[in-house]
This record gives structure tokens, C-alpha cells and sequence, in this order.
């Protein structure tokens, strides 16, 4: 038969109101004054403990403690229940009901099964393995006496897994530029990796390039003296990684020479012409009917040339009366 402790109170006053006659009776029979009454003596001290906390709470029941545990992926986690007893009940009931998201705990963890001792009365429930999965969750945890049917209480656990502790590591790196003297241009990394995370560029190698602490390198109005390799250093409290060199090539500004349109002719019902080019730019050939009466249409686009040499326009003869001209595009 299991003993309700909400019942103590009442034979607590029966015995510190009997005290006196365990007194006379022990004195009686021959036995020390102290003795007699010493196992009662302790027996009242514990009871009235009890007694004291069963009156203090209003004999309301043991109630959990809702908190927030923290935890990492990877990391072993041991998330204890806070259970407050105060001795009006013997809780042998203890529930779980995952509800964010229901019905699921963090992967990789797992309900513990409950360790509970009557002598004194202990329970231990808990959340325990090595989570997977970051975020947060929630479990509503319920206890109960299963001899009383008019106790039970839950409170609300949550769990917050944090993602693990990764080094800094490159996703993708700097990638090669070609611009011309005068641009801007800019270096860029992605790394993962558990944050805060520092960068440093370099120059040519191990050149130490002040202030260029993001993962972004901005260079702007380039001299030809930038030209050369650049690489980042990407590290957090967990290790780092050094990118692979990328290589800017800076070229001076094209000079285009004045255009010098010869060749002209007509045969075969066609117009011709042709005119230098350089490499770098590419070139339009634009015609207007008139001069001065409408603006200049684009005819033919030509790609940048690869070397120096001369480009050939060529158009039907008919209907292409106006005027012609050449224009470079940077």
C-alpha cells in the first residue's frame, strides 16, 4: 500500500501532542529520560519538515520548472527536467510530448527512460544524446501520482541547438580579372563556417595589404602597377583556410588612331569600303540619308579585332544612298 505524504500533517499533531505521555511512560518503565523519546524526537524533526513544507505550499502538488536549454550539433546534451517536490505526492507519472515541431525532437536525441527512488523521493527524466540538426523545440513535459486523480501538472521545455563548430572553409575563391588601367575591379570569397569569421588579402603572395579585412577586396581606378596575384586568408577560433591566388592583369587605355575611311568603290551592285583597326575596341559603321536632318543609325557592328589590320563594309548599292561612318566602342 503506497502512503500519500498529503495525509502526514494529521498524525504529525498527534504525535507532538502525545509528546509528554512518551515522557512519563519511558521514565516509568525504568529507561533513560533521553532515550526513550530519542528515535521520536528525530522522527518529529524530519516530519516536521515535511509537515512544514506540505503547510507552506498549500499541499498544491510538485511543480516543473519551464527553461531554456542550450545546446550544440555534435556536442553530447543531457537536458535534466527541474522537478520541485514538495513531498504531498509520490510522482511515479512522468510524460513527453514533443509540440515544436509535434511529435518531433531534435534529431540525433532521444527520451531517457525515468529513474525515480521513493527513499527520498528523486526523480531523474531526461533529454540526452548528440542533436543533428540546429533550431529550436519545444517539449511539454507532464507528471503526475497515479493514486491521486487530482494531480497532474506540465510545463513547457525549450531546446535551442545551435549549428556545430566548423572551421572557416572557402566555398569559392577569388577568380581571375583583365581590366583596363584607370578601371575598378574587385576580388570576392564565400566561406562557411561557424561565425565571426576574418579575412586578410594579400598581394604577390605575402604581401599584407592593410585595411582589406572583408570578404570582399575593392580595388578601385587601377594603376598598371596592381597588376599581379591576390589571395585572402579566411580563419575563426576553429582553423581557416588560404585561398588560391587570382590574377589581375591591368591593360593600358587603347588609343584608337583617327579613322581613315579608303577603298571606297562600287562593283557588283554593292558599296565598299574599308578602315584600320586595333585591337581592343570593336567598331560600328552608322549611315544618315541626310547630314544634319536625322540622327545617325547603327548599320553594322563589327567584334574587337585581335591584331592590327583593316575591316570591310560592304552593303547592296540600292537604297543606301547617304552618308557613312566609323565609330569605336570601348
Amino acid at each position: 500500500m503506497k502512503l500519500n505524504l498529503h495525509r502526514c500533517p494529521l498524525l504529525l499533531a498527534i504525535l507532538l501532542q502525545t509528546s509528554p505521555l512518551w515522557r512519563t511512560v519511558t521514565t516509568g518503565i525504568g529507561l533513560p529520560a533521553g532515550s526513550g523519546i530519542a528515535f521520536l524526537r528525530q522522527f518529529l524533526l524530519l516530519g516536521g519538515i515535511v509537515g512544514s513544507i506540505d503547510a507552506l505550499s498549500g499541499a498544491t502538488g510538485p511543480s516543473i520548472t519551464p527553461k531554456t536549454y542550450s545546446g550544440k550539433v555534435g556536442k553530447q546534451a543531457n537536458f535534466t527536467v527541474e522537478i520541485q517536490n514538495d513531498f504531498s505526492y509520490i510522482i511515479d507519472q512522468v510524460k513527453w510530448a514533443p509540440i515544436l515541431p509535434p511529435g518531433q525532437l531534435p534529431p540525433g536525441l532521444g527520451l531517457v527512460s525515468n529513474q525515480i527512488s521513493f527513499d527520498p523521493v528523486i526523480i531523474s527524466a531526461s533529454i540526452r544524446g548528440k542533436p543533428t540538426q540546429a533550431g529550436t523545440y519545444q517539449v511539454l513535459v507532464t507528471i503526475g501520482d497515479s493514486s491521486s486523480v487530482d494531480f497532474s501538472t506540465s510545463a513547457t521545455l525549450t531546446l535551442q541547438i545551435a549549428p556545430p563548430d566548423l572551421p572557416a572553409t572557402i566555398v569559392s575563391g577569388p577568380t581571375d580579372q583583365t581590366v583596363t588601367q584607370g578601371s575598378d575591379t574587385e576580388f570576392a570569397v564565400v566561406v562557411s563556417g561557424s561565425t565571426p569569421i576574418s579575412y586578410q588579402w594579400y598581394f604577390d603572395g605575402n604581401k599584407r595589404l592593410d585595411g582589406a579585412t572583408n570578404s570582399t577586396l575593392v580595388l578601385p581606378h587601377v594603376p598598371l602597377t596592381a597588376a599581379g596575384t591576390y589571395s585572402v586568408a579566411v580563419t575563426n577560433s576553429f582553423g581557416g583556410q588560404m585561398s588560391s591566388p587570382a590574377r589581375l592583369t591591368v591593360n593600358p587605355p587603347v588609343i584608337v588612331p583617327p579613322f581613315a575611311i579608303t577603298s571606297v568603290r562600287t562593283a557588283g551592285g554593292q558599296f565598299q569600303f574599308e578602315f584600320p583597326t586595333v585591337p581592343g575596341p570593336s567598331y560600328q559603321v552608322q549611315f544618315v540619308p541626310v547630314l544634319g536632318k536625322s540622327n545617325w543609325l547603327t548599320v553594322s557592328n563589327f567584334p574587337p579585332a585581335t591584331h592590327i589590320g583593316t575591316a570591310q563594309f560592304v552593303t547592296p548599292l540600292s537604297g543606301t544612298r547617304g552618308w557613312y561612318r566609323v565609330v569605336s566602342v570601348p
